[in-house]
């Protein structure tokens, strides 16, 4: 049986070298949308489906070292009055050039159209550069400041083997 788990742990540990794990944080402010586009379905009032497009700016944060330059989201809403739920892309753009690209579901408040509070669960649909082959998952919290609205978020990052 000693011979089982030392096999077994020498396995699982050749298959980790070259692994790195990585926790990053970045803090996002994010404009009104540029694009928004909403139809009222008309069973109840204030039951909608829209598609907008945020453009927004890393104020604090960077990813392994690399520093963020912009992102922009597109995204896809059903609103229930003054509640909403949702998935988009979000493009994250580096200093450096690299795009990385991920895929996320959003829910939260509105009022008078404008976000107030959300909370989103995002994943890494493909990355470049230092995120080629990464997987990550995180979450990010949502609050309106004076209609620009500022996304907190945090995950995890496995890097791919080099």
């Amino acid at each position: 049986m000693r011979k089982l788990f030392g096999v077994l742990l020498a396995v699982c540990l050749l298959s980790c070298v070259g692994l790195a794990q990585v926790k990053s944080t970045v803090l996002w402010k994010c404009d009104k949308p540029s694009d928004q586009h909403s139809i009222s379905v008309g069973d109840k009032p204030g039951h909608a489906y829209a598609v907008d497009q945020v453009t927004c700016t890393p104020v604090s944060g960077d990813l392994d070292g690399a520093k963020r330059k912009s992102g922009t989201g597109t995204e896809f809403l059903e609103l229930h009055g003054d509640k909403f739920t949702g998935h988009g892309e979000f493009i994250e753009t580096m200093e450096n050039g690299d795009k990385n690209f991920y895929t996320y579901q959003v829910k939260g408040t509105v009022k008078d159209g404008l976000l107030q509070t959300g909370s989103d669960t995002w994943s890494l649909s493909e990355g470049a550069g230092k995120l080629k082959g990464a997987k990550a998952t995180g979450s990010c919290k949502g609050a309106n400041a004076d209609g620009a609205v500022t996304w907190d978020c945090s995950g995890d990052y496995t890097m791919a083997k080099k």
